[in-house]
């Protein structure tokens, strides 16, 4: 007793009564996993704003919200079925403050394991089952049972990290919705509500393992964009806002009040037609004509406004896309414009060649001599127009070639004679000329025509002297 009146006066200090109990059941909640913190580690540990992992990171979900798509294997998975969810707890009102915790555990066992059993010390406790039936069937037989002379009450539990997420594409299943939210931290279940037939209604139910995972959520799907497919449309969530349908409000936990009895006087009725009742609550009909009618308007010009923003998300998405290719068309056409530049100008550079050639000196003489005695650059210290000096090429090989010609001929071969205007001509008295020496080479530094010497009877085997020097003996 001693030890459970020290518990009290420990979460007395930590604060909540009996309305708020469920600021200090997160408080125990955290407490009591703390056994199992290796488990939600390696659950959510690895994941940004999920268990373990950092909160309110730009890009939370990291690579599970890339955009890449999720495959048919993957959503075809049968999702895990996790024991001691949020959904399993139960909240235990109207107890003694002297109920231990031993005393609920064995009032609770026979209906399945127990994880969790927090006891406020102000009248409530909270436990949590093993699965949702097993708390159903705890939530049953033990409702209403007498416990220290009270009748205990039993219901569900408010799930503190539970959304409710809305504009759902009807392409989204209970799977994708799973695979999704799981960026941000452990979810325990996620569901995409239909109507009676089966027909999507655009909103889901998602509940997280811890309230920390499922504030990210909220914090980053309010500030940011969030889209489950190609559907431009983002997501919108709220906290789930807890509803019993199920139990409702029963006799017993109606406190009573004088005003309760008060306005039980009198019961059930149809007021007459000119009672002052009947008149009032004519008007109070007239009201909620009036209100149902605005509300059906500006669901009408709500959807009006929906399908014009659809109808203009789909033509500027096509001019975006008209405005990709054309940027992209043009690219193309900017690389093969360079490329053929490129091309042409290699082209030129090929077919013009080297454009200099060192000199003498450093100096540029230009191009190479042109043949055929056309005027070229000369070295320095020669003229322009007269033969090259003895070391120019063109010279010795034409002196090479023309001793092995005259080497080559025999004495007696005739040498059919040409006409030179600029030479003199043999008269009809002058015996014909036996031979004469081939035209001596044109090229650079040779001799020219006024040069062209003729001989009588061939030059003397053996005389390899130039014809100038024969000309004069």
């Amino acid at each position: 007793m001693q030890k459970n009146n020290r518990k009290g006066g420990d979460e007395k200090r930590r604060g909540g009564g009996g309305g708020g109990g469920g600021g200090n059941d997160d408080r125990r909640d955290n407490r009591s996993r703390r056994s199992g913190n290796n488990r939600e580690h390696h659950g959510g540990g690895n994941r940004p704003g999920g268990a373990g992992g950092p909160k309110g990171t730009p890009g939370s979900g990291g690579l599970l919200l890339s955009g890449a798509p999720l495959s048919e294997e993957q959503l075809m998975q049968e999702l895990p079925k996790k024991k001691f969810t949020g959904r399993c707890r139960l909240f235990v009102g109207n107890l003694t403050n002297d109920t231990t915790e031993t005393e609920l555990k064995e009032m609770f066992a026979p209906h399945g394991d127990i994880s969790e059993c927090y006891i406020s010390g102000k009248g409530f406790a909270f436990l949590r089952m093993d699965t949702r039936a097993h708390a159903e069937s705890a939530k049953e037989a033990i409702d209403g049972k007498l416990l220290h002379g009270r009748p205990v009450r039993v219901r569900f539990a408010v799930h503190g990290a539970a959304l409710k997420v809305k504009e759902l594409p009807t392409s989204v299943s209970n799977e994708m919705l799973y695979h999704a939210f799981s960026a941000f931290g452990e979810v325990e279940r996620a569901v995409h509500i239909v109507d009676e037939k089966g027909k999507p209604t655009g909103e889901g139910i998602v509940e997280f393992e811890r309230k920390p995972s499922a504030q990210e959520a909220l914090n980053q799907i309010r500030e940011r964009v969030f889209l489950m497919t190609a559907n431009s449309r983002p997501l919108t969530v709220e906290p789930l806002e807890p509803r019993d349908e199920d139990d409702g409000l029963a006799e017993r936990m109606i406190p009573r009040s004088p005003a309760l009895m008060k306005e039980r006087e009198v019961g059930p009725r149809f007021p007459p037609s000119n009672s002052f009742e009947y008149v009032y609550g004519k008007k109070w009909k007239e009201l909620f004509e009036m209100e149902r009618k605005k509300r059906e308007e500006l669901e009408a010009e709500m959807s009006e406004a929906r399908r014009r923003l659809e109808l203009d998300m789909e033509v500027a998405y096509q001019d975006y896309q008209a405005q990709m290719l054309r940027e992209d068309l043009q690219r193309r056409q900017q690389e093969l414009e360079r490329l053929e530049e490129q091309r042409r100008m290699r082209a030129q550079n090929g077919a013009r060649g080297p454009t200099s050639f060192p000199g003498f000196g450093g100096m540029d003489r230009g191009g190479p001599p042109m043949q055929g005695g056309g005027p070229g650059m000369q070295p320095p210290g020669n003229p322009q127009g007269m033969p090259g000096g003895p070391n120019d090429p063109n010279i010795v090989q034409g002196v090479h070639k023309l001793l092995q010609m005259f080497k080559n001929d025999s004495p007696n071969r005739q040498f059919q004679q040409q006409p030179n205007p600029g030479f003199f001509q043999p008269g009809p008295q002058m015996p014909p000329i036996r031979g004469s020496m081939p035209p001596p080479l044109m090229g650079h530094g040779g001799p020219g025509p006024a040069f062209q010497m003729q001989f009588q009877g061939g030059p003397p085997q053996g005389d390899f002297r130039p014809p100038e020097k024969r000309m004069r003996r």
